[in-house]
């Protein structure tokens, strides 16, 4: 095993499924990943209460690393004023986090409802505010690929880049995410057995764009189904994206963790 400190790229570990008195669940979550290498692991943003747990927990445990900003789900959920209020809540939270998101657009009808405007507005927002704070980005883009891709050329992915969370798309779409100069970041589904068309667009990604994630606690792959996605399971996320590049393993999580300090402007370990 390298002595590297590998990193998860995304993951959800202030989620109240974690909760508990004695926070026992976080600690063994993060002690068994802490035994395969994995030893930080950088969040995604949902909302203002969510915000404020990150920042309580990484007090607790420094590993986790604070990501703030609007979530589609949050957004599809609140309303105009909810959504203006939380925005202006962030703006003035910018220089808690070392990326802002997770930002974008889900447009699933049982996500989106009547929220395609609102959505889009936050997203921008959000963008434009990236730009302010010279932060990378987190996007969460599903079923809203071409709608997404306009407002990026529009508006610019900021200077300082960021990452497509959890792409379960097309080789197609990766080398249009690639052109906008994005990371692109997979996670368990890779590791279905049934996910060949993923396995297909992954052969695309160059090792030097590529991130890996659990999205924990969720997106669990055919090892963790049927229940909660442990932090743990990056490894068999490094396992298969290494089956499709050839590489071990701990040579994939090494690379995914230092194309992450790479964006992030982290002196590399």
């Amino acid at each position: 095993m390298q002595t590297k400190d590998f990193i998860d790229s995304h993951s959800h570990l202030a989620d109240s499924r974690l909760d508990s008195v004695d926070e026992q669940v976080r600690k063994a979550w993060l002690a068994a990943a802490a035994s395969l290498g994995i030893r930080q692991h950088l969040q995604g943003g949902i909302g203002p209460e969510d915000w404020n747990k990150q920042l309580r927990l990484n007090k607790i445990f420094p590993e986790i690393w604070p990501v703030l900003g609007l979530h589609p789900y949050w957004v599809a959920a609140h309303s105009d004023d909810e959504c203006e209020t939380a925005l202006d809540q962030l703006a003035k939270m910018q220089n808690q986090c070392l990326v802002m998101g997770e930002m974008g657009l889900d447009l699933r009808p049982h996500i989106a409802g009547d929220s395609e405007a609102r959505q889009i507005t936050c997203f921008e927002t959000q963008l434009e505010m990236a730009v302010a704070a010279h932060k990378p980005v987190v996007l969460h883009i599903v079923r809203a690929f071409e709608e997404a891709e306009k407002i990026l050329q529009i508006w610019g992915v900021p200077p300082r880049g960021g990452f497509v969370h959890s792409f379960n798309g097309t080789a197609a779409q990766v080398e249009r995410y690639l052109r906008l100069n994005l990371l692109i970041s997979v996670g368990g589904p890779l590791a279905r057995a049934s996910n060949e068309r993923l396995r297909q667009a992954v052969r695309e990604i160059p090792l030097q764009s590529l991130l890996i994630e659990t999205d924990a606690p969720d997106q669990p792959g055919d090892q963790f189904q049927g229940g909660l996605n442990p932090s743990e399971s990056l490894w068999g996320v490094a396992q298969a994206v290494g089956v499709i590049k050839g590489r071990s393993p701990e040579e994939i999580l090494d690379i995914s963790s230092q194309n992450l300090r790479k964006l992030l402007q982290l002196e590399s370990r």
